[in-house]
């Protein structure tokens, strides 16, 4: 059980890696619109939750929260674009 909680640490992990070398590839090109492509998905998805989550909850504080922990990615998102966009 532990050998397979391990594997699919690595298996996140190579992806979380894969995805900042690709974000960072697709932030040097020419057009702009191909990075922030990425970054406006994830904002749809953190509404989508959010939306679905009111079926679940009634306090708008929770909601909240739950907006803003769904839009960790699209903050990282931007960070990496807007550092590599400008070299």
């Amino acid at each position: 059980m532990n050998k397979n909680i391990m594997n699919k640490t690595w298996i996140w992990l190579l992806l979380i890696a894969f995805l900042c070398i690709l974000l960072i590839y697709v932030a040097k090109k020419k057009t702009k619109w191909f990075g922030l492509m990425l970054s406006i998905l994830f904002f749809v998805v953190s509404i989508f939750i959010v939306v679905y989550s009111k079926s679940m909850t009634s306090s708008y504080l929770i909601l909240f929260g739950i907006f803003i922990i769904a839009n960790i990615p699209t903050v990282i998102q931007l960070i990496i674009f807007f550092k590599y966009r400008e070299k």
